[in-house]
Order: C-alpha cells, then sequence, then structure tokens
C-alpha cells in the first residue's frame, strides 16, 4: 500500500474512537538504538485502565496504522461486551433446550488442567457466528473479552481473558485472517519455545527482502546477536519467532528478553513481522517497564503523568507484577544468564527454504487467505468461529475468532487440550502424565478427544510452575509502569 493508502487507514482506526475520548500516539524507538519506527497508541477513559496499543514498521505510517489497528481492537471488543446480550445458562441446559449446536462446548476451548468445569455450571455466553455458514452459537463470555474488565462486573469464572485472536481490517475476510493467524501463532509456539524452547534455529539460506537483509545487518552491527527459531510447521505454515541477546549497549536491561512472533503461509512475510515486531517489542519493554525518569525524556510527561495516575497495581494479576518488578530490578547479565539455557539455546538448525511456503501470490488477496487457512484448519477437523465487534456505521471491521481446539497458555495458566497432549505425549515430555500423580492434575478433555490423543492425562502443574520460575515474564507482562512504581513504593517503605 502507498503511504497514502496506509494513512488513510491509520484515520479510518483513530475515527472509531469514542468522541468524548483522549487519544494519543508517539515514537517511542528513541528508547532503542536500532532506528525501526515504533508507536504506541493511548485511549484513556474516565474510570477504566489505560488501553494501548503498540505498532511497528520500516516506516512511520506503518507502524501508526498497527498501533492504532491493535488499539482499535481492544477497544471495541470492550464496547461491544458491554452492550451484547448475554444468556445465563449451563452448557447442559443450552444443549437440552435448545440443541447440540446452539453453544461451544467448554471442554474444546483449552480448560486449565483441573478446572472446576462442569457440564452444570452456569456461565455468561454472547452470540457468535460459524464462518463460513453464519450459523449462529453461543460463546462463554471470558472468550470474547480482551481483558478482566471488559466483563464489566462478572468475574471470569473459567479462563483468564487474553487478546488472543483479535483482528481488524477494511473487510471481513482481512479481519478474521488476522485474527486466526495470531491464533495459529500461539497454538503453534505454546510449548515450544520459552521455558519449553526446543532450540531449533533458523540457517537463513536464501536471501531476504531487501529491507529485511539490511535490517539484519544493522542489529548485528550494533552488537545484537539475533536468532531466528523455529516453533513449529502446523497447518503447513510457517510459524517463526526471534529473539537476540544484546551484546551492545540496552537502553534498559529488560530489552534483552525481547521476542517477536509470526505464523504465516508465505515464510518470507512470516520472518518480516516476526523481525520487526522482535525490534518493536525491545522498544515497547522499555517504554512499559524500563526506568521512567527514562521513559520521560522520549514521552510527553502529560502522558506519563496520566497514565501513572490510572495504574492500578492493586487490580494487577499479582503474579506477573512481582515477577515483573523481580525482572526489571536485574542487570542485563543476570537475565541472560535466565535465558541461556532456553530462549538463547541452539540444539539444530534447519534451512529457511525447506519451510512450508505459498509465496506472496496465492495469499496476497484477504479472501484467498482466508479460505487457505479455513481449509488447512477443516483438514484437521477444526471450525472457525468468529464474533463481529465492529464499529457501527464505519467501514473498518473488527472480530475476536475462536477456533475450539486450539491452544493457547500452557506454562502461565495451565490450559491444555488434546491437541497439547498429544504434541507432549510425542517427544515423551515428562510434564505429561498418564495417571494421577502429586503436583499433577487432570486434563478436562471430552471422551473422543481423550481418544485422539492417546487418552487421559495429566499436567504436571507443580513442575510447570517450577520451570517457568523466573521467567514468567515471557509469558505474562504487567501493565505499564506498575512494576516500577511497586519497586518506588517498596523503596519509599523502605
Amino acid at each position: 500500500m502507498s503511504t497514502t493508502d496506509l494513512q488513510a487507514v491509520a484515520d479510518a482506526f483513530r475515527a472509531t474512537m469514542p468522541t468524548d475520548s483522549e487519544v494519543t500516539y508517539f515514537r517511542i524507538d528513541g528508547l532503542d538504538r536500532i532506528g525501526i519506527p515504533v508507536v504506541q497508541a493511548n485511549l484513556i477513559l474516565p474510570g477504566e485502565p489505560a488501553t494501548t496499543g503498540y505498532g511497528y514498521g520500516f516506516t512511520d505510517v506503518e507502524a501508526r496504522v498497527g498501533a492504532l489497528g491493535e488499539l482499535c481492537e481492544e477497544v471495541h471488543v470492550g464496547k461491544w461486551l458491554a452492550q451484547a446480550p448475554r444468556v445465563v445458562a449451563s452448557h447442559a441446559e443450552l444443549v437440552r433446550t435448545r440443541g447440540e449446536r446452539a453453544a461451544v462446548d467448554p471442554l474444546t476451548l483449552c480448560l486449565s488442567a483441573g478446572s472446576p468445569y462442569t457440564p452444570d455450571m452456569p456461565l455468561s455466553w454472547v452470540e457468535a457466528r460459524r464462518w463460513p455458514s453464519g450459523e449462529a452459537v453461543l460463546v462463554p463470555r471470558e472468550w470474547v473479552a480482551a481483558y478482566p474488565y471488559q466483563l464489566r462486573g462478572e468475574q471470569a469464572k473459567l479462563i483468564m481473558p487474553i487478546t488472543n485472536g483479535l483482528g481488524a481490517g477494511f473487510d471481513l475476510p482481512h479481519a478474521i485472517a488476522h485474527g486466526l493467524m495470531e491464533l495459529l501463532q500461539r497454538d503453534g509456539n505454546v510449548v515450544t519455545y520459552r521455558a519449553l524452547d526446543q532450540g531449533v534455529a533458523i540457517d537463513l539460506d536464501t536471501e531476504p527482502e531487501p529491507a529485511v537483509a539490511g535490517l539484519l545487518d544493522r542489529l548485528r552491527s550494533l552488537g545484537i546477536e539475533v536468532k531466528v527459531k523455529l516453533a513449529c510447521t502446523d497447518f503447513g505454515l510457517t510459524n517463526l519467532y526471534v529473539v537476540g541477546d544484546d551484546t551492545g549497549n540496552p537502553h534498559a536491561p529488560i530489552q534483552i528478553t525481547s521476542c517477536g512472533e509470526a505464523s504465516h503461509p508465505d515464510r518470507a512475510r512470516a520472518l518480516r513481522k516476526a523481525l520487526l515486531e522482535f525490534c518493536g517489542s525491545r522498544s515497547r519493554k522499555a517504554a512499559t517497564h524500563g526506568p521512567i525518569d527514562e521513559v520521560r525524556k522520549v514521552m510527553a510527561p502529560e502522558y506519563v503523568d496520566k497514565q501513572i495516575s490510572v495504574a492500578v497495581i492493586e487490580e494487577e494479576e499479582n503474579r506477573a507484577l512481582e515477577a515483573m518488578a523481580e525482572w526489571v530490578a536485574q542487570d542485563a547479565d543476570e537475565l541472560r544468564r535466565r535465558l541461556a539455557p532456553t530462549v538463547f539455546s541452539e540444539q539444530r538448525r534447519v534451512p529457511f527454504s525447506s519451510l512450508p511456503d505459498t509465496g506472496p501470490g496465492p495469499v496476497a488477496d484477504s479472501g484467498a487467505r482466508l479460505k487457505l487457512l479455513t481449509d488447512r484448519l477443516a483438514a484437521e477437523g477444526l471450525e472457525v468461529i468468529w464474533v463481529d465487534v465492529s464499529p457501527p456505521d464505519s467501514p473498518v471491521k473488527v472480530v475476536k475468532t475462536i477456533v475450539p481446539g486450539l491452544e493457547a497458555e500452557t506454562m502461565s495458566y495451565h490450559r491444555i487440550g488434546w491437541r497439547g497432549v498429544r504434541r507432549l505425549r510425542e517427544r515423551n515430555d515428562p510434564l505429561l502424565l498418564d495417571g494421577p500423580h502429586e503436583g499433577a492434575k487432570r486434563v478436562p478433555l471430552r471422551p473422543e478427544d481423550e481418544a485422539k490423543c492417546g487418552g487421559p492425562a495429566w499436567l504436571d502443574v507443580a513442575a510447570v510452575d517450577r520451570m517457568v520460575g523466573h521467567v514468567y515474564p515471557l509469558y505474562r507482562e504487567s501493565g505499564p509502569f506498575s512494576a516500577q512504581l511497586l519497586l518506588a513504593q517498596r523503596r519509599g517503605a523502605a
């Protein structure tokens, strides 16, 4: 797209924001030394936590589109949930009164090992659609929300609401495909990276596009030792992540822990996106968790003050907040030591040219891209469900996508389904047990799904928590400035 077209996209995203809101956006890459544009977009409404989106790209306008698009997704899913009609009932009751296809079975939605769920548990449901038929189907509200506060006083009973699966664009196929690729990205690396990194590095044996090649050279010249790693090739997609040890002079030690991820049918596109996200992660982590005095040098002081005023550390997820506060107090050498056995490890190499690839042509059109993704999911017996949360009277389309059977948050919240059980069993991972054991919890699955993965399973959640240990902030981060504010509180009380 041309610069003019991209600016029109950014303007359209911005125009969907509430008229009584204050929206700001600004560059934050001054907190790094790479030179890749990174933009932070912010919405602050009275009585709500600040909503923030981040974007990155080879140009300023690309970064603006990304930041405002991410903001748009999170704002509109919250607005939709606030007014959407809801049904309170158990899954068993819905099946009994409305039929087998009336509601998604929560047992297919990757519950936590040891979950208290039963078919008779009352849940709050909202209406979604099956793709491509458009058939109505109910889904639990907590799978649609991006954050717990968007449930508006209701408590999530089964999972921590997360942003995974949001998508935005100017047509539904684009938005749905965007959401699906994020779901596939997270599913593909859920038990293969971070604390469970399998050490599969990519040998870039083909010449990347000029902009990507130039960026790789730039990073190396700065002492940032980039590693491109393989999460998986499930569904015939290239699922990559990029990490990099900074042996030069990081602005903040936390930048050493940065990572970029991408899953795409076009492997060159996956590499481009993962590399740019890695660069964006470096600026984002410095802006969110770095020393506040340093952040003020880049961000508008009035924004920093306002963000601090709405930060309520008592409402943060305590484990994430405590872990991040502990991390930001460490120096680069200690963080490097923690990541060396996993994130920075290399057990074997595979050539980039061996990875699955459609090239750019077959997936350039959003409709073709969506069809390819849905066909490959269907080949594995997986169905796409989507919720249209688009702003009214706007060309912008925003969706939340859900694919029963895909996985997320195994190491953070112990969520695991039949595909996760199968993957751990196939590699004889000791985290997966075939019977009850101290510290282990039963994986909740339908009988037919247990049959797909080799029978009943127990996840050793105690071992998971020990393994995650001092790297929990790789999985869940606290909000902007929260970790630094907590440390400041403790210094003041000392």
